[in-house]
């Protein structure tokens, strides 16, 4: 009887109950909707795409989980995109990126990328790191956050010895079958013996290739010897980077099974490297400055020190970190790096002796101009075709004084131009990862200029 009754109550407060709920349901459902769609009213104008200092970040939830991550490797997300029924965006154009509490700066996506519904498509954001938040730029002043990334990250499972394991990167190119590519530990070297390093070593205390040194009655020609990444003797200089005329970087690195490094395996290093805190001297991503190398001759016992033998220290710290715990050497300071890009610049007449140095102009939004204006004067020349991701990493904050180095060149002509990166031992506060000097032609060599191979 009791048993009964308690059923009849239970039974009457649940069909009370259960208009409450719907109730209650539908309000919750109403709010939601209201803040999707405010929250599409919010966001960036096109005209802030240079900055996103100002921009509020607004969660997955209230942009309507409209995209979905498929998966996330080396440096591309791939995505899918599902609206909702009825929703009015049938087509979404991604026109850029950036790390959610790391990005002060929107990175351009070129070309954008253009998704519709049911559609996927790949986001090729170049960042290497296990787990990412990442947030993406649209054209019509709205942003979606795509939180905690499983990123998978590969690299090679082997190196030749001397070489590091270096993961690729989608944004560069660099991505492969073998999950990237091995890089010399430290810059290229002769197997000669210490005799002949000695005997043909420069004035600065580097291998001299015989073109540029003679009568020391030993063989210096670079050559006449194997190839090596090694932490001993001298490294390679005054050796030009492609001469058809004598033996080249180029030919030396395919002597040692190789090619001479090219600006995306650079830059695949470099953008790795800016994402390790350690490599920073204030702990973390972005705080302080990163080291610029042996730039200012650094010195043991009186004596001056080129090989590796002496990392050095602080601003002067001659290794830096990959997010795989590998080590390199010299990336930044030591001796500058030949590597296997070149560059046509267009004389301009506003550029003349008088100017102390020659720098470039840039028209294009995201060229070198919109950051590296500090550096500038007037009238200068014009750099054609270098973007963005070329030249700098993540944060745009980023100046010479932080470590990633000085874009420069004194050149009054016309013509195709070899890249340059790092510094050499005397670039003091020019050194750095990002280091781009263009002011020689692919067959012009120097006592301060080197190269670095990769397999």
């Amino acid at each position: 009887m009791i048993k009964n009754i308690f059923l009849k109550n239970f039974d009457k407060k649940r069909k009370a109950i259960s208009p409450l709920i719907a109730t209650i349901l539908l309000v919750v459902v109403a709010v939601a909707i209201i803040g999707i769609i405010v929250s599409w009213g919010k966001g960036f104008t096109t005209e802030s795409l240079g900055s996103a200092s100002a921009i509020d970040i607004y969660s997955e939830s209230e942009t309507g989980f409209y995209l979905n991550v498929q998966n996330s490797i080396n440096g591309r997300t791939t995505v899918s995109y599902n609206p909702p029924e009825g929703s009015p965006y049938e087509t979404l154009n991604i026109v850029g990126y950036g790390l959610l509490g790391y990005t002060t700066n929107i990175v351009p996506l070129e070309p954008p990328v253009t998704i519709s519904k049911s559609q996927t498509a790949n986001i090729d954001h170049g960042i290497i790191l296990p787990e990412i938040d990442l947030v993406l730029y649209l054209d019509n002043d709205r942003m979606i956050t795509k939180q905690k990334i499983k990123q998978t990250i590969k690299q090679p499972s082997s190196c030749p010895e001397g070489y590091i394991p270096v993961p690729g990167n989608h944004l560069y190119g660099t991505m492969n079958e073998r999950g990237g590519f091995c890089v010399m530990k430290w810059e290229a070297k002769t197997d000669a013996n210490s005799t002949v390093q000695t005997a043909c070593r420069n004035s600065a205390n580097y291998f001299q290739f015989s073109h540029g040194k003679t009568g020391t009655g030993y063989d210096c020609n670079v050559s006449s010897y194997n190839i090596v990444s090694t932490s001993e003797n001298y490294p390679i200089v005054n050796i030009a980077q492609s001469d058809a005329s004598t033996f080249d970087s180029k030919e030396a690195c395919a002597s040692a099974g190789g090619h001479l490094i090219t600006n995306d395996e650079w830059m695949t290093i470099a953008r790795n490297i800016e994402l390790v805190p350690e490599n920073w001297s204030g702990g973390s991503i972005g705080n302080g400055y990163l080291p610029r190398g042996n730039s200012d001759y650094i010195l043991v016992g009186g004596t001056y020190v080129y090989d590796g033998t002496n990392p050095g220290t602080g601003i002067n710290k001659r290794t830096l970190k990959l997010t795989n715990g590998q080590e390199v050497w010299d990336l930044a300071g030591n001796v500058f790096n030949w590597v296997d890009k070149s560059q046509t610049i267009n004389y301009f007449s506003g550029c003349t002796d008088d100017l102390d140095y020659c720098y470039f102009d840039s028209v294009s939004e995201y060229e070198i101009e919109a950051e590296y204006s500090q550096l500038f004067t007037t009238n200068l020349n014009y750099l054609e075709n270098i973007y963005y991701k070329d030249l700098f990493l993540l944060n745009s904050d980023y100046n010479k004084d932080n470590g990633i180095g000085y874009f420069w060149s004194y050149f009054f002509d016309s013509g195709v131009v070899s890249f340059l990166r790092g510094g050499y031992w005397n670039s003091v506060a020019n050194a750095g990862v990002l280091r781009l000097k263009l002011d020689r032609y692919s067959w012009e060599p120097e006592q301060s200029i080197g190269l670095r191979c990769v397999q």
